[in-house]
């Protein structure tokens, strides 16, 4: 049975299931670590909320400080594959990236791309049905990217296989001025509300408000769209109010618990004097501002996005798949949150 808050929270999505379509849902998890090796926990945990779809993070595409040139780097290492998952590589492209790409070295950099998904997949015995791509592109990149994903589509290891991107929601909003990839399907993900590097007690991993005024245009969006959710936690560190990057693998149980740090607002943290914690140089009066999305929001985006959705098949990620995370929500939340969309 649900507990309390999962029934009670339920209703919000049912609140706009007489408005919608139902859907034919797969569910999925992010994996986004350099090794792959998921715990007993994490295999449990997954198999209870009766996960089939796990998409890995195979490596990144950045521009190499040594040479200037872009290319891919970190690859995962897959130690112990899972069964009863169908496994999607996922590459990221950063931004800087596509920036400092110069057009001629598109060609090579679709073929690097190309090469080392094949190699990586054959070295895990993996045979993908879909292979995707992530980067948050914009109006000025574009038809770089967009060139980039066309050579990557007309790859012979890709051929035939269905190529997805993920889509912000501004992106979406947008998409006069940011374009439609040509790709087969996006993957919308359903968080990051531009408020990352603004200072002050926001949320920029999921604003229910700002979200709704994105999601809004999910109707005349011309791609079948998959959905991508948060339930990941994360610091952000300000110096003198300015952004100076995220802390990972830090939790808000951390902050309050070190006597470190005293909380000056509903999720912000000043750094009371000069130290060097959890491998962070910090200075007095730092401020770190804890972030994670509200699970009441997050059902109501659920509910929102579902009455949107037009295609009838649909995956729904949440992000991402690691034990502290899943620790912190019960399988019948989670399975509350997929449930939205059927």
């Amino acid at each position: 049975m649900l507990n309390v808050r999962g029934a009670l929270l339920l209703s919000l999505c049912l609140l706009f299931a007489c408005n919608r379509s139902h859907h034919n849902v797969t569910k999925g998890f992010y994996y986004w670590k350099t090794i792959y090796k998921t715990s007993q926990y994490e295999r449990s945990t997954l198999q209870q909320l009766g996960v089939h779809k796990m998409y890995v993070r195979f490596f990144d595409v950045d521009e190499d400080a040594a040479t200037g040139h872009t290319l891919p780097i970190a690859p995962v290492r897959i130690e112990a594959k899972d069964s009863g998952f169908a496994y999607i590589p996922v590459i990221f492209i950063t931004q800087r990236a596509l920036i400092t790409l110069n057009d001629s070295a598109v060609p090579q950099l679709a073929n690097s791309i190309c090469g080392l998904t094949q190699s990586l997949c054959g070295q895990a015995g993996l045979t993908p049905q879909e292979v995707q791509i992530d980067c948050d592109w914009t109006k000025s990149t574009k038809e770089k990217y967009f060139h980039l994903l066309r050579l990557i589509k007309q790859d012979a290891f890709i051929n035939g296989k269905t190529l997805s991107c993920t889509i912000r929601l501004n992106q979406v909003k947008y998409k006069l001025n940011t374009g439609i990839p040509p790709v087969d399907k996006g993957l919308l993900m359903c968080y990051g509300m531009g408020t990352l590097k603004k200072f002050g007690p926001y949320n920029s991993i999921l604003d229910a408000d700002a979200a709704k005024d994105y999601l809004k245009h999910i109707d005349d969006y011309p791609l079948p769209m998959d959905m991508a959710l948060p339930i990941f936690e994360w610091c952000v560190l300000f110096r003198e109010q300015q952004f100076r990057g995220i802390l990972h693998e830090v939790t808000t149980a951390d902050l309050s618990s070190c006597e470190l740090f005293k909380q000056n607002d509903r999720n912000l943290y000043i750094c009371l004097h000069d130290s060097v914690w959890h491998s962070y140089r910090l200075q007095r009066g730092d401020i770190i501002r804890a972030e994670a999305p509200v699970y009441e929001d997050l059902l109501t985006m659920a509910g929102y996005s579902a009455a949107r959705i037009k295609n009838t098949d649909l995956n729904v990620i949440l992000f991402a798949c690691d034990s502290i995370t899943l620790s912190k929500y019960s399988p019948n939340d989670l399975q509350a949150v997929y449930s939205c969309y059927r």
